[in-house]
């Protein structure tokens, strides 16, 4: 698996050096008790900051990002059901891509899930000279629950399963075993993990909690209409 979105990884850096308000934080405890959420949401500073980071430096792209998930949230959440896997993972691909089948990273992960070539030819996504299924948002859709369901299996955490979906399972594998490490959080506080996946997990906290609320946040979104 590769980067997810530049923006918000390179971001979430520098915003989780700055402690979030009380402000952020009674509003944020208020949604989480009134949201039904399928994945528990951590409430620390780290997904505190990820979220003022949503509403101050990528306010645009994340508005932009809420507005054409409307066009892929009811497939992705209706797949994830299906596949008995909690449906607020849909919002991985608003972190991943903003929702763009399009998309394509440094790293050549491309599509709204955001699979590296060997990825997505493991679950099934065709790639030749004249068709690339990892921008079919119906057949990633249904390899991402795949992938992210055998990630659960393997390490009985959903936390250490977006790392492993980030980073690469046998990465996460090598860091809680060198470490000792319980669960994500903790492994987070070791040298095991990158920048970039430390950020991971809390900046799709975070996106959970404000696209479901987004006008407790000051956002107006109109989602588009979803896809026939």
């Amino acid at each position: 698996k590769a980067a997810s979105s530049p923006s918000a990884s390179s971001a979430a850096a520098t915003a989780a050096a700055t402690p979030p308000s009380e402000e952020t934080r009674r509003t944020t405890q208020e949604v989480v008790e009134q949201e039904t959420n399928d994945l528990p949401i951590e409430l620390n500073d780290a997904v505190l900051a990820c979220i003022e980071l949503y509403q101050g430096r990528l306010r645009e792209w994340f508005s932009a990002a809420l507005e054409r998930g409307g066009r892929y949230l009811p497939y992705i959440r209706e797949t994830f059901e299906s596949e008995g896997i909690p449906k607020d993972l849909a919002y991985v691909a608003l972190v991943e891509s903003a929702f763009k089948p399009t998309a394509l990273s440094r790293a050549k992960a491309k599509g709204v899930w955001q699979f590296i070539s060997a990825t997505g030819k493991r679950y099934g996504l065709q790639q030749d000279w004249w068709v690339d299924e990892r921008s079919d948002p119906e057949k990633a859709t249904r390899a991402a629950a795949q992938y992210l369901k055998q990630l659960y299996g393997m390490f009985g955490d959903w936390n250490l399963a977006l790392a492993g979906y980030n980073a690469g399972e046998m990465k996460v594998v090598r860091g809680l075993n060198r470490y000792g490490a319980s669960d994500y959080w903790s492994l987070r506080q070791t040298r095991a993990l990158r920048r970039e996946t430390k950020n991971y997990v809390p900046l799709i906290h975070a996106a959970i909690v404000v696209a479901k609320s987004p006008e407790k946040y000051g956002f107006e979104v109109t989602p588009e209409p979803a896809l026939e």
